[in-house]
Order: structure tokens, then sequence, then C-alpha cells
């Protein structure tokens, strides 16, 4: 009897902690995204969009304030079954090379936060990154 009373228990704690891990669809970061924040919190002095083409090649377009803009091409690598990562490795950026967890990605909304960091409103825009569909 205590032996199938601690199986059904432990069936109940798995099935309950598989239900809490929400898996990624990465068919949802295909499009173009644009960082924005809170803008009461962290205003931006330009805007950066990223376009995810779904084969692990993206654009980026870059805004300055004042009519100044750049755009590079690069690549990123996405690590979902270990640690569900993404690393950006444009050639000429401040985020060269840097992986970022998933922390949220839905079809209107992303979220990073680069890895060995914690959250804080004072990393927005570099270690906590949010960004919303554009199209």
């Amino acid at each position: 009897m205590k032996s199938i009373l601690r199986i059904s228990i432990f069936a109940v704690l798995l099935v309950a902690g598989l239900c809490g891990c929400e898996k990624l669809d990465m068919s949802k970061l295909e499009g173009t995204w644009s960082e924005q924040y809170d803008p009461t919190v962290f205003a931006m002095d330009g805007s950066v969009e990223y376009t995810f083409d779904g084969n692990n090649n993206y654009q980026l377009h870059i805004y300055v304030l004042g009519g100044e803009s750049h755009d590079y091409s690069g690549r990123y690598a996405i690590d979902l079954i270990n640690k569900g990562t993404i690393t950006i490795n444009p050639q000429m950026s401040d985020f060269s090379n840097v992986t970022y967890t998933l922390v949220k990605l839905t079809s209107k909304e992303m979220v990073w936060q680069k890895e060995g960091t914690t959250y804080s409103v004072g990393t927005w825009g570099s270690d906590y990154r949010h960004f919303v569909r554009v199209k």
C-alpha cells in the first residue's frame, strides 16, 4: 500500500513538473522584432530591429536619434536542448558572440537575459532585452 501511495505521489509530482516546463516554439522567432521597453522607466535614443529568417541568418537595423542608421547581417545559433539560448554573432556589434537565455518567446513578445546575469531594471537594453513583433 505504501509503495502504491509513493508511486502515485511521484507520478503526480512528475506530471506537475513536466507541465510547468514551457517549451519554446522556434517557429515563432522568424520575423521582425523591435527592441522596446516601458518609456517611463527606460527611453531608448533610437531603435533596434532584428529580422530572423528561420535559417539561422538575421538582419539587424539600428537607428540612432538624429538620423544615423546602420544595417548589419549575421548568423545566430539556437540551443534549445541544453540551455534554451540564442547566440548572436554579428560582424560588428556590441553584442557579438554574446549568449542570451530565451526567457520568453510568443508570437508577439520575446525576452532575452544575458547568460550569467540576473534581471534588474538598470540592465534594460544590455543584459535584459525585450522585443515586440513588428511583422
